[in-house]
């Protein structure tokens, strides 16, 4: 009898240890040795896979061309419980969450999620009507201004995640991992349907996959349509782009968000030779010498309303010698007024056909433009 209680006692103990290893097993586990490829098509700085109920994202630092900043898995409620022990698993679909980017926070609002919101940063620059009735109903609150986070008000409000724009290699919130901290790269993809991609990273987070994937679809196929509108035209003209500022003149590289788009729109950047996928910053003399003659002027905010031409005057006297300035053949746009930086990554669609409308305007006659217009 002793031999057999002994041997049914082992086997219990086994059979429980199995069990603990099963339910400890890491989320990874499921994906190893599987190719299961990734469905995103244009962004470069996240990938999405999905197995068995788990959502794997995987997002990649900007700053280096190898490391990897973080990787989330996002489970079914019916599969948490064995999962949530481990490091940056999250239940999906997330209920609350806080955002700290206008972009981020118009991507829900398309997705129509906003009551999933309960933090929202710089709310006086914040356009859409739904947040902010519920700023005055106190359904959201505002946890940052000008970069600096309200700590104890993001903890009171216990959101699931956190959204946030990292803009320098390591920069963090000051949370010390009381809630999951999501960094979102956006702004750092320099193909326009890239970053508008990062609508089905944030639809990953909170379950709207299917509404992600056709409107992404929609903005692929009018911003495809309208590319190869332009790639019939004989003549580009040739653009430049920023203004001189503090002693330097930011021009974007040849690879950026902007020369992609002047590209996309028919337009000869004059910089397009060059490598870079952000800003380059030249000395006055050398953007004269290069974009003097150039056809267009394309300029982001701080322009007056009244007597743009005049107001770049008396910023600097010597803009009368470029030829576009000269020609009242500058591209503008004011983003107080259009809200741009709220919504136009999720619109890169409309602001190529704004682009192609300054630079041809016979492919679309009688069109309005909605970010960029030509100031008279």
């Amino acid at each position: 009898m002793s031999r057999v209680l002994l041997i049914f006692i082992t086997g219990l103990l086994l059979f429980s240890c199995e069990s603990k290893m099963e339910k400890t097993a890491s989320p990874e586990d499921l994906f190893a040795g599987k190719h299961i490829p990734s469905s995103i098509k244009y962004a470069n700085l996240f990938d999405l896979y999905e197995y068995d109920g788990v959502r794997k994202i995987v997002i990649h630092s900007p700053f280096s061309d190898s490391l990897t900043s973080e990787l989330f898995y996002l489970v079914d409620s019916s599969k948490y419980s064995r999962y949530k022990s481990f490091r940056n698993v999250l239940p999906f679909p997330l209920k609350n969450i806080a955002v700290l980017s206008a972009t981020q926070l118009n991507a829900i609002n398309k997705l129509g999620l906003t009551d999933k919101v309960s933090g929202i940063a710089d709310a006086k620059y914040i356009s859409d009507s739904t947040i902010n009735r519920h700023l005055v109903s106190g359904k959201t609150e505002e946890v940052s201004v000008n970069g600096q986070l309200f700590v104890e008000k993001t903890i009171m409000l216990n959101p699931q995640a956190i959204f946030f724009s990292p803009y320098q290699q390591n920069q963090s919130l000051p949370l010390k991992g009381t809630i999951k901290v999501v960094p979102f790269f956006d702004f750092m993809e320099s193909d326009p349907l890239g970053r508008a991609e990062w609508i089905k990273f944030t639809a990953a987070f909170i379950g709207k996959e299917k509404r992600a994937n056709t409107l992404f679809a929609i903005i692929e196929k009018e911003y495809l349509q309208l590319e190869k509108a332009a790639s019939s035209v004989h003549k580009k003209p040739s653009v430049f782009s920023g203004k001189y500022f503090n002693g330097q003149w930011f021009v974007p590289g040849g690879q950026s968000y902007m020369a992609q788009m002047f590209d996309a729109a028919g337009a000869n950047y004059i910089w397009k030779d060059d490598s870079s996928r952000n800003s380059i910053a030249l000395d006055f003399e050398v953007v004269v010498q290069k974009a003097q003659h150039a056809d267009y002027w394309r300029i982001l905010g701080g322009l007056s309303d009244k007597n743009p031409y005049e107001n770049l005057l008396s910023e600097n006297p010597l803009y009368k010698h470029f030829k576009a300035f000269e020609k009242h053949q500058i591209i503008y746009c004011n983003p107080s007024k259009t809200s741009y930086f709220e919504k136009a990554t999720l619109e890169p669609h409309i602001v190529l056909k704004d682009f192609i409308f300054a630079f041809h305007p016979e492919l679309f006659p009688g069109y309005q433009p909605v970010y960029y217009n030509v100031l008279p």
